[in-house]
């Protein structure tokens, strides 16, 4: 019998730069064992960032430019097993709404690299790679 996939979504500020490259990281590392999702609290444009598309590309081959921001409003966060805030602040704000179940919310702590240059791009995606090794070996989930 197959394991049903983890369901995590990532959320960050405007749903341009780090919740989508967390997606790209998740997908390419592990596949259809995660079902990854994302979303923002202030959904900004109708693309992700470009640095954020040439990254994700670069390090791993995956094309996230077909991304569309959506607020977190327009996803049942509970239907996901975890849901993941990028940064302190969008974990108090999903705290404040409400929105998350909270024993599925969790803070990580990846910088905004927008206007940042490409540089703080590559390192938030490293970062966000660490992370999520991170959390799913502290979660057991055989991964």
């Amino acid at each position: 019998m197959i394991a049903a996939p983890i369901k995590i979504l990532f959320v960050c500020y405007g749903n341009i730069c780090r919740s989508p490259m967390a997606v790209g990281v998740a997908r390419a590392l592990h596949g259809d064992t995660l079902q990854a999702a994302s979303a923002g609290i202030a959904p900004v444009g109708d693309r992700p960032s470009e640095e954020s598309v040439i990254v994700i590309r670069a390090l791993y081959g995956i094309d996230i430019r077909d991304h569309k921001p959506r607020s977190v409003a327009a996803v049942d966060p509970g239907r996901f097993d975890f849901v993941i805030a990028m940064d302190l602040y969008v974990y108090e704000k999903l705290m404040e709404a409400a929105v998350v179940p909270e024993d599925k919310l969790y803070a990580w702590d990846i910088d905004d690299p927008l206007g940042r240059g490409v540089e703080a791009y590559f390192a938030a995606a490293e970062k966000i790679r660490d992370r999520l090794d991170q959390f799913l070996a502290n979660r057991s989930v055989g991964l």
